[in-house]
């Protein structure tokens, strides 16, 4: 194993084994200053992990808040259309509030300039829609709070909102 760059805690378990790092550090330990370090494996295959990304449906008619337990995923919005009060008018005029909360991050007031959060929204909209969404994070509230918007300027179109309405989103705290 010791080739392999690899090595293993006794538990042989993925969140505590370990992967030899190897730096030039500046440690006069050995004539080239070659200092080995290790960190867990979990921590270094984190951050590309597809496996932390899942899929999340929000009914934006039975509930504004999406519960999530992943760092990174994909929230489906549906609802919207049918949902004549819920629907943001054209024009920046109103909005529709959602929150993504995950019970295992400090998502308080308090925590709110340890929080890290990345998004994008797609819509897919249908012929005679002439939404265009505009996502906005507005503030920490038990959960990370949206706004969503309609940014097109004119009068709604029929059928507005019908369309598939996705949010993708990666959200950590730095503590």
């Amino acid at each position: 194993m010791k080739t392999a760059g690899l090595v293993k805690t006794t538990a042989n378990d993925p969140k505590t084994d370990l992967v030899a790092l190897g730096a030039n550090v500046g440690f006069n330990k050995r004539d080239d200053q070659y200092q080995t370090y290790a960190m867990p494996l979990s921590a270094a295959v984190q951050s590309g992990n597809v496996g932390n990304t899942k899929h999340y449906e929000l009914d934006i008619t039975a509930t504004n808040t999406v519960v999530v337990d992943t760092p990174r995923g994909i929230i489906d919005i549906t609802g919207m259309g049918t949902s004549v009060p819920l629907t943001p008018t054209p024009a920046f005029a109103s909005s529709v509030t959602f929150l993504i909360d995950n019970p295992d991050l400090d998502l308080t007031i308090a925590n709110r300039d340890n929080v890290y959060v990345q998004y994008s929204v797609y819509y897919k909209n249908t012929i005679t829609d002439n939404a265009i969404p505009y996502l906005i994070s507005t503030g920490v509230a038990n959960g990370l709070e949206f706004n969503l918007y309609n940014a097109n300027p004119t009068s709604a179109g029929v059928n507005n909102w019908d369309g598939a309405l996705y949010v993708y989103y990666e959200l950590y705290t730095l503590n």
